[in-house]
Order: C-alpha cells, then sequence, then structure tokens
C-alpha cells in the first residue's frame, strides 16, 4: 500500500484558495440550468475521467526483485507493488498471467482516493501481436523457482523494455475505464465510489480479466475528511446523491472532473 499525504507551503495555500474559488465558480455555473441550456446538449462528454489517475511506468526494483507500478493522481505520484505470477492451462499454448496490483491510497487537498485491490489475469490471444508473444514466453517460464527478475534479466534489453511498456499500457487502459464516467456510480458525502467489473477487456491482442483479486468489482473510493481542506468540503457539499443515470447528475460529475483535474 502507498500513501502520500501532501502538507502544502504557505505559499502555495493562497494559490490553492485562489484556484479553488475560480474553479468552483465556474463548476456551479456549469452545473446550472442556465448554463445546460446555453452550452447545448453536446456540453457534456459522453465518456471522461471522473478522477485523473494514470499509470506512467512498471519498473524493476533491482534491490528486491520486485516490480514497481508507478502513476499519478492528478500530478500527485503513487507507487505500488506488482505481483506476478503464472497459472498453467492443460492445454493451452499459453499460462495466464496473473497481474496483482496493490491498492492505492492516498490523500490529496482534504480528499483520500482509495481503490480496492486490482486482479488482471491475462491471456496472450494467437496472433495477437508481438507484446502477447513475449507475454507467453514470460509465463511460460515464470515458475515457483523462477522469478519474475530471473525471466526479465535473461531477455534482450529492447524485449524487456517492450513487455514493461506493454504491461504500463495495458494497466493504464484498466484505470481509464476504471475511473470513467461510464462505471457503477455512487455519490453520497463519501464524494464518489466508483465500481468495475468483474468483466472481460480485449487489449493490446490480450485478454484481460479483471476482479478485485476476490471475484468482486473493483472500487475507486473518494472520501472527504472534515476538516481537511477545501476540496474536500466543497466536493462533500457538491456531490449530495445522485446517480449516473441521470443527465443532470452526470453534468454535475464532469463539473466535479474538472475541478479535481485543476486541484490535484
Amino acid at each position: 500500500m502507498s500513501s502520500l499525504r501532501l502538507r502544502p507551503s504557505s505559499g502555495s495555500k493562497w494559490r490553492t484558495a485562489a484556484t479553488s474559488s475560480l474553479v468552483v465558480m465556474s463548476l456551479l455555473w456549469g452545473a446550472s440550468p442556465a448554463a445546460a441550456q446555453g452550452n447545448g446538449r453536446n456540453s457534456v462528454p459522453r465518456s471522461f475521467e471522473v478522477v485523473p489517475i494514470t499509470i506512467t511506468g512498471v519498473a524493476l526494483d533491482t534491490a528486491t526483485g520486485q516490480l514497481l507500478a508507478s502513476g499519478l493522481v492528478g500530478s500527485s505520484p503513487f507507487t505500488t507493488p506488482l505481483r506476478v505470477t503464472a497459472q498453467q492451462v492443460p492445454g493451452a499454448p499459453c499460462p495466464i498471467l496473473d497481474l496483482s496490483l496493490g491498492p492505492i491510497d492516498l490523500t490529496l487537498l482534504g480528499l483520500n482516493v482509495q481503490t480496492s485491490p486490482i486482479c488482471l489475469a491475462v491471456t496472450a490471444i494467437p496472433g495477437g501481436g508481438l507484446l502477447g508473444d513475449l507475454l507467453c514466453g514470460v509465463a511460460n517460464l515464470l515458475s515457483p523457482d523462477t522469478p519474475i527478475a530471473t525471466v526479465l534479466g535473461g531477455m534482450s534489453v529492447s524485449d524487456r523494455d517492450r513487455v514493461l511498456n506493454g504491461l504500463t499500457s495495458v494497466l493504464d487502459q484498466v484505470f481509464d475505464r476504471l475511473v470513467s464516467n461510464n462505471a457503477n456510480i455512487a455519490a453520497t458525502c463519501q464524494v464518489l465510489s466508483l465500481s468495475l467489473g468483474p468483466l472481460d477487456l480485449n487489449l493490446l491482442g490480450l485478454r484481460v480479466e479483471l476482479n478485485d483479486c476476490a471475484a468482486g468489482p473493483v472500487t475507486v473510493d473518494i472520501t472527504a475528511i472534515p476538516g481537511g481542506g477545501l476540496l474536500g468540503d466543497l466536493l462533500c457539499g457538491l456531490s449530495g446523491g445522485g446517480s449516473g443515470l441521470s443527465t443532470a447528475f452526470q453534468r454535475l460529475l464532469f463539473q466535479i472532473s474538472l475541478l479535481l483535474g485543476a486541484l490535484l
């Protein structure tokens, strides 16, 4: 688990407050009926990220032999362990590559962003491309006696980079879906709870099965911390109940996503 607590300097506090005030005014106007009429029906995209989470890289920690996934929530970095194992399937040319991502837990400007554990079962699709062939090779070599560090160490630099960049792309595309407004959404003074899955995806010539490591949906929960900061207090007041089926709620949700993107 990775936890990051930010303590803004006194110089940055007034800038955050000033930015908050401007964005809040825009948010409130953008969510109003008058603005909705003025902007037209296409003012809210069909698909957008509610929380700006990006996976920026997967790297091998040479000290521990463990893979680490790095990313950003807004502009705030996080790192979480990525466990890789192989599951043999009788008669199948490629074992299933099991990826297990530790929970993400960040505290930012009065908001706590927390995910459930995330598990991906990755199967190469025959003829799906070079990445699938490389991951099939990795899965065939993995065993309790041959950890991921040993497998990667035996590859050429270019192939190792392709594997790590491919894992980065798979994880980033999974997070795109997880934090999308098309996920199942509930809004309370918890602010937001998003859930996705279990489901199967076809990504980059791979079959990816997604769940929370216990056959349930992957979740992202955003909780306001009372007195923890302006952003938490503000969003608690704005989110106040709703459902993803309402056009008005989707409009407000889009405005909240703009606010999160501007301030995190």
